[in-house]
């Protein structure tokens, strides 16, 4: 079963976007290559310190991303 996330930040660096769910108990991140495209499940630790990080309310369709 999908679990609903209340609160979520957005971490972005030229490389990757992460999108990490702040509910507690929670380890898992959303990375999303900014040129490939794919987008995989990691940790909290390999979002990178430098990351450009913003509160979003949550992730609504598809957007291509460009470098």
């Amino acid at each position: 079963m999908a679990l609903l996330y209340q609160n979520l930040k957005l971490h972005t660096t030229p490389e990757k976007f992460f999108v990490e769910a702040c509910d507690d108990g929670i380890d898992d991140v959303l990375a999303i290559d900014r040129v490939s495209t794919e987008v995989t499940l990691t940790v909290k630790k390999d979002i990178p310190p430098s990351a450009i990080t913003r509160q979003i309310c949550g992730i609504l369709g598809t957007v291509r991303l460009v470098a």
